[in-house]
């Protein structure tokens, strides 16, 4: 995180906010792993780690939407999904040591899945096949 955020105050505010723990029930418990589901400071960190595969995948010449840890990459066939989505877990896995949530992300048509909370209105205007990822921090529970 220090090598994409050069304000030290930021930093501290970063991991004041990351060790605060959740108000549950009257009772303050420690956050094990991620932030906590809606807190705002889960887009901030997503923006901050992911603009790496954001570069990543200008690179590579890929056509791909991203909102925070919600993550579309529009390929022209099924396969081609399969092998992006493979790359990118593996990608994430060894350079940003995070995990893709398996069980929200999918090789599917646009107009099958949602981004951000809504389903596609235009179908698939691409011809292909989307790669959906999610990325854990963005909930309290682990792995969502």
């Amino acid at each position: 995180m220090a090598k994409r955020v050069a304000d030290k105050r930021i930093l501290k505010l970063i991991r004041g906010f990351l060790t605060a723990g959740v108000l549950a029930d009257g009772l303050v418990s420690a956050t094990e792993e991620g932030t906590p589901q809606g807190g705002p400071l889960s887009p901030l960190l997503s923006n901050l780690m992911l603009d790496v595969l954001d570069k990543e995948l200008e690179t590579r010449g890929l056509h791909f939407a991203r909102y925070a840890d919600e993550c579309n990459i529009y390929v022209r066939s099924q396969r081609a999904g399969e092998r992006v989505m493979a790359s990118v877990e593996r990608f994430l896995s060894r350079r940003l040591k995070l995990k893709v949530n398996k069980a929200k992300s999918a090789v599917a048509r646009p107009s099958t899945r949602k981004f951000l909370a809504s389903a596609s209105r235009t179908g698939n205007n691409l011809g292909g096949a989307s790669h959906r990822s999610r990325w854990p921090g963005s909930g309290a529970e682990s792995g969502s």
